[in-house]
């Protein structure tokens, strides 16, 4: 065996490990923001559906409370904790449409990202008695 290519393969030793260690850190990193989208993504829709049944709710009883208290209580059942904390959302009746709107901050998971603000809004049409 030739002693040159010996002491390159002991020079070498480890090589593959750091490189590895990199891969697998910028593969980690990649997957926690994909699933930090997925976690977003589904906060928007809980808040959105919280909305929308607000909306209708206070829509029906002509009330803006009503769609608050709708809206909070289907918003409790969808998104708790602290992604829950962060929404603030308000009813309007204008020009015969009930309006539930909301703004909420999700923290980000990875490092160097800023958080995602988030604003949404439902709306539906004043129900009149006959």
């Amino acid at each position: 065996m030739d002693q040159g290519s010996a002491d390159r393969r002991i020079g070498e030793r480890g090589v593959s490990s750091v490189q590895f260690l990199l891969a697998a850190a910028l593969s980690l990193t990649v997957f926690l923001a994909l699933a930090n989208l997925v976690v977003v993504q589904y906060g928007r829709g809980a808040i959105r559906s919280a909305l929308d049944q607000g909306a209708r709710a206070g829509a029906i009883a002509a009330s803006e409370q009503v769609c608050e208290a709708a809206a909070r209580d289907v918003l409790a059942q969808l998104l708790g904790g602290r992604m829950g904390d962060s929404v603030s959302l308000g009813c309007a009746s204008r020009e015969g449409l009930m309006t539930a709107s909301a703004t909420a901050v999700f923290e980000s998971w990875t490092p160097l990202t800023g958080d995602f603000e988030v604003t949404v809004s439902g709306e539906s049409a004043l129900e009149h008695a006959p």
